[in-house]
């Protein structure tokens, strides 16, 4: 049977880096038996997508997700996952007494964690899009057409570590 590495537990209270770096709790259901605070990068913005000559002027608002790996020394925000939690909806205390999970060292360190938070920035704009599907009837209909964000249409409003209350198994 293979041996599974568990991941040490930070303590109690949950673990401290600058306090220039946002922390919060993700609103959370009751967790049944024994629970562990794990931690995200949440990042949330709002896009403005512009295009006078389709008409599109369009503002989104969005919220993403990227777990932390306790080892990591790098993140990738492609493997951030898009959350309904919105910057108003994080708790600034604990919903429940629980252990935390450890936080990389980069996610305690103003200089590493800003470069993250422009990491969103970018990623933002490389990656969301508006599409729009042509008036025209097949078989005429060209291709759906994509709109990126306006030049500085991206304004991020949170970068923050946000904790969820997961099942220690």
């Amino acid at each position: 049977m293979a041996e599974q590495t568990k991941v040490k537990l930070a303590g109690p209270t949950r673990p401290l880096g600058s306090p220039d770096i946002p922390q919060f709790h993700l609103p959370t259901a009751k967790v049944s038996g024994k629970a562990v605070y794990t931690p995200y990068l949440y990042g949330s913005a709002s896009i403005q997508f512009a295009d006078k000559r389709r008409g599109v002027d369009e503002e989104r608002k969005v919220a993403f997700l990227l777990p932390l790996d306790p080892t990591a020394k790098t993140i990738d925000w492609d493997q951030a996952k898009p959350t309904p939690v919105t910057q108003e909806q994080l708790l600034p205390a604990p919903s429940a007494a629980a252990e935390y999970l450890p936080l990389p060292p980069g996610a305690m360190q103003t200089k590493v964690f800003t470069r993250w938070a422009k990491q969103f920035d970018r990623w933002l704009a490389r990656t969301q899009r508006v599409m729009l599907q042509s008036k025209a009837e097949p078989p005429e209909a060209p291709e759906p057409v994509e709109i990126r964000p306006k030049r500085g249409g991206v304004s991020v409003n949170l970068v923050a570590i946000a904790w969820e209350l997961t099942k220690n198994d």
